[in-house]
């Protein structure tokens, strides 16, 4: 059985999923970020082949779920949402 690196992102992602689901926590990292990290990271691998707008986007969307994983906050802006926003704005955009 051969998994691609996607798959395996997914898997992750799932596990860091389930682990946010059960309350499992490690100091400031929030998992459901990390989640959406692995997700966004699953699907911007196969489009760095042809870099273009929504790539750029998505990469964008991947740097703000780590950022909220890590901790990492800017005033009272929710970097979960912001992700989410521009992971969204790659599907309009593509």
């Amino acid at each position: 059985m051969s998994l691609s690196i996607g798959v395996l992102l997914v898997i992750l992602a799932l596990i860091a999923f389930i682990l946010a689901a059960i309350g499992w926590t490690y100091r400031k990292t929030d998992l459901i970020a990390v989640g959406l990290a692995l997700l966004t990271l699953s699907v911007l691998i196969p489009r760095l082949s042809h870099i273009g707008l929504g790539a750029l986007i998505l990469l964008l969307a991947f740097l703000a779920f780590v950022a909220a994983a890590v901790g990492w906050r800017y005033r009272k802006i929710n970097l979960i949402a912001v992700g989410l926003a521009l992971w969204t704005l790659t599907y309009i955009v593509s």
